[in-house]
């Protein structure tokens, strides 16, 4: 099982809704006795019917209700994970307007779609065999094993009402799980690149992994796209899971090309262009130099009020025993986890940095990897760190605003307060190509 629990998309506002969402299902999950069949006379009613007319507040009440605890806890989870990424970029009353927005429209476009649905056919069409004949075969099956009259209409009458819940059972839809879809499918557009903390749990085993936003939804939202041409997109949970994405998705879309969601150049759109964070362009092809954002990006356990603040973080040996850690993936070349690793040590402790040797190797082996996002601010960290030890990681960096980002003005900035005095004669060599390729370019640019 896989569940999303965290995100590292930039977060700018506390989800207070998405946890108020979540407390309101739960209690509505009591309330309606726990989602049972035997309490359908409860729930029913808040229930989306099929087949019976139009009813709006059931477009809102049907949301609101699970067929178990596993439906609740599934979708709560998914809420959560993809609440945040929402949620954490709209603000709590615009991101209510959309989890209500999607609920509705996607609630009354099923409603009316299935206007003409009828329960008790679809009901034999999937079991294959009318009530009749049903029927029939269990009057003959219960006389020829000599029950008496009696007893076969008893049990004619319990098989009708199996039937008759049944039916009223294939009647209906609830659950947040279309609305999640859709959430899913605004995170795919608005931060495919940022990565879903997932709980994965394997027998008695629990662990964490992450996965970008963009691979776990492709997977999810391809799955159900894909179940839902097989079952020639009936009216079943794989088609709504369908529908909550196509709406999320677009109105995920609207909102970004309308300009009222800012992705920071980190939007589907902008990496399927190749055009995204340091490599944006504008339509004329010339980089995008974002302003100075004043917003905090704050994750959820950061952003909540705290009246006394008494954590002080990991203490100096713990720290520095996890620091011991890092080097050790970095000595055996798995840099990815390292970065990885430091980036969690950094939630805990700001402060925390490797020593100028291990986190030279780490960022050559990024930069190998041609790890991009990971890479630069490891780069301007050890210049601001170790000033004195950055003339390689300047040339590495200019090295990359000419090959990949093509700023040749960037490299010239990078490479200016190295002292050609202080370098070998190998580096020095290195350092005038840099410098030559870059007035190349400048020149080139400038005609």
């Amino acid at each position: 099982m896989l569940l999303p629990i965290n995100t590292d998309a930039p977060v700018y506002y506390f989800p207070f809704a998405t946890i108020g969402l979540i407390v309101v299902n739960f209690i509505c999950f009591l309330l309606t006795g726990l989602g049972s069949e035997e309490a359908a006379h409860i729930w029913g009613p808040w229930a989306l019917e099929h087949g019976n007319g139009l009813h709006p507040l059931q477009w809102i009440t049907s949301n609101f209700i699970h067929g178990g605890f596993m439906h609740l806890f599934g979708n709560m989870v998914f809420l959560w994970g993809f609440g945040l990424v929402v949620e954490g970029k709209l603000g709590w009353w615009k991101f209510l307007l959309v989890y209500f927005g999607i609920g509705i429209s996607q609630c009354a476009f099923e409603q009316v779609v299935t206007l003409g649905f009828k329960p008790e056919a679809n009901l034999e069409e999937r079991l294959g065999i009318s009530f009749e004949d049903l029927e029939a075969g269990l009057r003959s099956e219960l006389a020829e094993e000599g029950a008496t009259e009696q007893e076969i209409e008893a049990r004619v009458a319990e098989l009708k009402t199996q039937i008759s819940a049944a039916a009223e059972m294939a009647g209906r839809s609830f659950g947040a799980s279309s609305i999640v879809y859709g959430l899913m499918a605004m995170s795919l557009v608005w931060a495919p690149k940022n990565e879903l903390t997932l709980l994965i749990m394997f027998g008695f085993r629990v662990f964490t992994w992450e996965v970008t936003i963009m691979s776990f939804s492709a997977w999810y939202i391809g799955l159900e796209i894909l179940t839902a041409v097989f079952e020639k997109f009936a009216i079943a949970t794989a088609t709504l899971h369908v529908m909550g994405a196509v709406v999320g998705f677009g109105v995920g879309t609207l909102m970004l090309k309308k300009n009222m969601v800012d992705c920071e150049d980190w939007d589907l759109f902008a990496v399927m262009s190749g055009h995204y964070g340091p490599h944006a362009r504008d339509k004329f092809g010339n980089r995008i130099e974002r302003p100075a954002d004043n917003r905090k990006a704050i994750l959820p356990e950061e952003a909540a009020p705290k009246k006394k603040p008494k954590q002080h973080g990991p203490s100096a040996g713990t720290v520095q025993k996890k620091l011991e850690e890092i080097e050790e993936l970095i000595a055996q070349e798995d840099f990815v986890t390292a970065n990885d690793e430091l980036y969690n040590l950094r939630l805990k402790d700001k402060k925390a940095i490797l020593d100028p040797i291990p986190l030279k190797d780490l960022i050559a082996g990024l930069f190998k990897g041609k790890h991009w996002d990971e890479v630069l601010p490891l780069m301007d960290e050890f210049i601001a760190a170790y000033p004195d030890q950055a003339a390689p990681i300047r040339m590495r960096l200019a090295n990359y605003h000419l090959t990949v980002a093509e700023d040749p003005r960037a490299a010239l900035k990078a490479l200016k307060p190295i002292n050609q005095e202080t370098l070998s004669d190998e580096a020095r060599a290195t350092f005038q190509k840099l410098v030559k390729t870059a007035k190349s370019a400048l020149k080139a640019d400038d005609a």
